[in-house]
């Protein structure tokens, strides 16, 4: 979503966190990101601006430099979370990123209006289903090291099996027929964040969109394969989550 500054600001912005289509449902009862301000619903071009009125202080020019500060982020890392996720609970939901802001009702409005037929097809897509991180780990293989070790070369040998027990394979034919699994089972899928990417165990990742109608196929699919890969892979599943991986960011105003 949109971040829209001038050099005059007002003593509060409207920061927003995420979009719904009417009718209106009743305001979440948790506080907004600054932990005072009340959460509300906008009209916004014909569909529902869930935003709070936070201080322009923090939230405005200064907001670069507050997002630095690792504590007040994590404190309104989890007001945002908490906010967007009381929301999405009742109805479809468009979450917005962290730390979306503009100036005004206006501001915002006329950036919805601007963006509504690319937000209408996202709404499309994401009906009725709920947003799941899925990840697969290999497990490190045994490996029997000489009880003695006598010389440089058995040291490099047995040094040598466990590097490579610790090494993840290429994904074979089995990850790949779960991620076709997967994937025919979900809506959409999208590339897992970056986050795990370092982890040299880490098989494969990805976010998948699951019609709340399909979480149980969705969880006999990951038992199926977690019973099939027993001392072999470990999957980790996160969620349910609103839909942030699969609202279009690409459209979105950088004014």
């Amino acid at each position: 979503m949109a971040r829209t500054m001038t050099r005059h600001q007002p003593d509060s912005v409207v920061y927003l966190y995420g979009v719904t289509r009417p009718p209106v449902s009743n305001p979440p009862q948790v506080p907004g990101v600054d932990g005072e301000s009340k959460i509300e619903a906008l009209d916004c071009a014909g569909l529902i601006c869930w935003v709070s009125r936070v201080p322009a202080e923090d939230f405005g020019e200064n907001l670069s430099r507050k997002l630095e500060d690792l504590d007040w982020l994590a404190a309104v890392s989890v007001r945002h979370q908490r906010a967007v996720a009381s929301i999405a609970d009742k109805q479809d939901m468009l979450p917005a990123r962290l730390g979306t802001v503009f100036l005004s009702d206006s501001s915002l409005q006329d950036d919805i209006s601007k963006r509504k037929a690319v937000l209408e097809t996202d709404f499309s897509r994401i009906q009725g289903s709920e947003e799941w991180g899925v990840k697969v780990f290999v497990l490190p293989a045994r490996v029997n090291l000489p009880p003695k070790v006598r010389t440089g070369k058995e040291y490099l040998q047995a040094k040598s099996s466990l590097l490579q027990s610790r090494t993840p394979p290429k994904a074979d034919e089995d990850v790949k027929r779960f991620a076709y699994e997967l994937d025919q089972l979900g809506v959409a899928t999208a590339e897992g964040g970056k986050i795990s990417g370092g982890r040299r165990d880490l098989q494969y990742q990805v976010s998948v969109l699951v019609k709340r109608a399909d979480r149980t196929k969705l969880q006999n699919l990951l038992r199926r394969f977690s019973r099939d890969w027993k001392d072999k892979r470990k999957i980790e599943i996160t969620g349910p989550w609103p839909p942030y991986s699969f609202v279009s960011r690409e459209s979105e105003s950088k004014s």
